[in-house]
């Protein structure tokens, strides 16, 4: 992979995540919500990758920019040569992530369109923490000249260097002739480049730079960039950027609501309409869609505000949801109610096939009637047999009424074996069967996890407690 224009190249940010950040209204709303096309269109990726036979690779994409809901566009099980296939339909240009064990790199598809990608797959990667994971390095063969990914990387490159090189002068000097400059040449530089999406992803790049390094004010910020354009669903800079803009907008400005009337309206009265008419009195929410939905993004985040109590939080989230006008906004607020409380305590616990170590499957939801302890981890991670140990005394007070499934989330499932048959351990030992959906089910990031699921098969919590007296006393109120 020796072209620098192919390969992947992300984007640094200012600030905030790298995470990657969405139905036809009404005629006269056109100018505010960004039609998606009527009729999907099928897209193709091939390729190979080299390392990762036998694997299973994804395309994901977020449902939408708030609640980011992942959805699989489609899988393909990896051959002996490395080769793939991806084949769905999509209506809309948009960013999505190929994923291989949850090594993932962004890439951008756009309908009716077909990718050959080489892709680079890092085995050791596997054993690194969710968080540490490098991402997939791939190169697109037979790039047209505007292809968008082509564009969008080569000024990832620009926006890159420029970034770390005047870093001081933009953010401490607040100098805007230089990134007045600099945006001058990258028009220049792709001024052939009539990609609409593309257009988007280059304004509101620079509406992050003219936000972070206050080189214009909110309120110039929001007419320049929200009021006179309609909302990109799908753009990543755009909710990037609208992320940011108001990133805890309520509970930051006093302007808008006082911190104690908030609570009140959350926390003791559950009174959307007092948060409706503080929004509403925002001289740069006077557009109602615009406004509907930083209703629903603000509610999102109190949820995560330790100050407001989650049950409330969520059923204003849900009356936002079947009370609004817009069809994309009721889909985000359903969306958000899912992703926020799909793994809390009382919802039902993630049904996800497992195999024995005999080579039988089962369903997890077979098991009813007592407790469940899973324990997701790897067989090669350093103090696991330290942790079975601490489980074993635990399983020995508490086995007529517990029952304990080990999860192996190793590549091979053989790697797991010489730790289950080193100990005697009383309990069941499976492995996740190579299926990735099981990462997404119960949420598996870091290892090991502990879920504790109660006598009728519901979350009782995630992530539950290491083995010790706090484990014990939630099995304890779970028995009794």
């Amino acid at each position: 992979m020796n072209s620098e224009n192919r390969i992947y190249v992300p984007s640094v940010r200012l600030h905030g995540n790298n995470d990657i950040a969405m139905n036809t209204r009404l005629l006269l709303l056109f100018i505010f919500l960004v039609p998606l096309s009527i009729f999907a269109q099928k897209t193709l990726i091939t390729g190979t990758v080299s390392g990762a036979e036998g694997q299973v690779i994804r395309l994901l994409a977020f449902d939408d920019f708030v609640s980011r809901k992942i959805i699989s566009l489609d899988e393909s099980l990896i051959d002996e040569n490395g080769s793939f296939r991806l084949e769905f339909d999509i209506s809309d240009t948009q960013a999505a992530y190929l994923d291989i064990n949850y090594q993932r790199s962004e890439i951008f598809i756009e309908p009716g369109q077909s990718y050959e990608l080489s892709i680079e797959y890092d085995a050791a990667n596997q054993l690194k923490s969710y968080f540490d994971r490098q991402g997939l390095n791939f190169e697109i063969l037979h790039q047209e000249e505007n292809e968008l990914n082509k564009l969008i990387w080569e000024f990832n490159a620009m926006y890159n260097k420029f970034v770390m090189e005047n870093f001081e002068h933009i953010v401490k000097l607040h100098d805007k002739d230089r990134v007045a400059r600099f945006k001058e040449e990258v028009l220049i530089n792709f001024e052939d480049a009539e990609h609409p999406y593309f257009q988007d992803y280059i304004d509101y790049k620079f509406a992050d730079i003219e936000q972070y390094a206050r080189l214009k004010g909110e309120k110039v910020l929001a007419e320049e960039y929200f009021n006179t354009r309609p909302i990109l669903y799908r753009n990543v800079e755009y909710t990037f950027f609208f992320e940011e803009f108001f990133e805890k907008f309520l509970t930051t400005s006093p302007d808008v609501i006082l911190i104690s009337d908030l609570i009140q309206a959350v926390n003791e009265e559950e009174n959307l309409q007092t948060i409706r008419d503080s929004l509403a009195a925002v001289p740069y929410l006077h557009n109602e869609v615009f406004r509907d939905l930083v209703l629903i993004y603000s509610l999102k985040s109190l949820y995560h505000n330790g100050t407001f109590k989650k049950p409330q939080v969520l059923s204003l989230i849900r009356e936002a949801g079947k009370t609004s006008s817009y069809p994309e906004h009721r889909k985000i607020a359903e969306n958000l109610l899912e992703v926020l409380s799909r793994l809390d305590p009382g919802n039902p616990a993630p049904d996800i096939e497992l195999t024995g170590m005999g080579g039988q499957k089962f369903n997890l939801k077979s098991i009813r009637g007592k407790p469940v302890l899973l324990v997701f981890f790897r067989g090669q991670q350093s103090g696991m047999a330290n942790t079975f140990d601490r489980l074993t005394e635990l399983y020995q007070v508490y086995k007529s009424g517990l029952e304990i499934i080990c999860i192996s989330m190793d590549h091979n499932a053989s790697d797991y074996l010489g730790l289950a048959n080193s100990g005697n351990y009383p309990w069941t030992f499976t492995h996740y069967g190579g299926n990735p959906s099981v990462y997404d089910a119960y949420d598996v990031r870091n290892m090991p996890l502990f879920v504790l699921i109660d006598t009728d098969g519901n979350i009782a919590a995630h992530p539950a407690p290491a083995p010790g007296d706090e484990l014990e006393k939630l099995i304890v109120k779970i028995i009794h």
